[in-house]
């Protein structure tokens, strides 16, 4: 399972409350959202519960 995070003040969290069955699934979702493009620093992850209450960049793994 993956999910879309991105960086709101230095903190990582989840974009939406999608879920993804595939990585490529949850890069075309980000690729479509114009507000990721160039504005957010936003990645797709493995899904875990630790997103949703924001991790910094070196707890992505």
């Amino acid at each position: 399972m993956w999910c879309v995070i991105w960086k709101k003040d230095n903190i990582y969290q989840i974009f939406t409350n999608i879920i993804f069955e595939t990585e490529k699934k949850a890069l075309e979702f980000k690729d479509k959202q114009k507000s990721m493009r160039k504005k957010h620093d936003c990645r797709v992850v493995e899904f875990d519960y630790k997103y949703f209450d924001g991790v910094n960049e070196n707890e992505i793994d």
